[in-house]
Parts: C-alpha cells; structure tokens; sequence
C-alpha cells in the first residue's frame, strides 16, 4: 500500500513541476525579466525534481515512510502552485 500512495505521489509531482514550469515560464511572464543564470537554475531544480519523481514511479519500490510523506507534501504542494498560476495567471491572460 506503501508503494502505490508513493507511486501516486511521484506521477502527481511529475505531472504537476511540469505544468508548474509551464505556467511559471509562459512568454509573458515575470520570470522573463530574471537574469539568464537565475532562471536556468530554477529550470534545472524544477526539471531534476520532475525527472527524479518520474524514475521513482518507474522503479516502484516500497520507500520508507518518511519518504512517502515528502513525497505527499511536494506533490501537494506543486499541485497547489499549478492550481494557483493557472487561476491567477494563465486564465486572466487568456481574456
């Protein structure tokens, strides 16, 4: 059960850091006025964290539980900040 909650967990994360990107570096957005070296970090962060939840999913093993409890408050968190920019930003853009 362990698993399949961690399972979840990462393709949530995967799924949400990637549309999170998306939203967060969108033409139009303020990130755009950030110095290159500055927004290529945050790219590298944002894209190692979807590519490490994604190779979790793939190799599905049974965590501990601290890691499934991470795993749970990143992938409610990156949800959330989804949730958020499409609400606040990419909508209102679009009108």
């Amino acid at each position: 059960m362990i698993a399949l909650i961690n399972s979840i967990a990462n393709v949530v994360i995967c799924l949400s850091v990637s549309l999170f990107m998306v939203f967060v570096f969108s033409a139009s957005s303020k990130m755009q006025t950030l110095h290159p070296l500055e927004r290529n970090i945050i790219k590298v962060g944002l894209a190692t964290t979807a590519a490490g939840s994604l190779l979790n999913f793939l190799t599905y093993y049974t965590p501990g539980y601290t890691e499934v409890i991470l795993n749970c408050g990143l992938a409610i968190i990156f949800s959330w900040g989804v949730w958020f920019h499409f609400k606040y930003f990419a909508k209102n853009h679009k009108k």
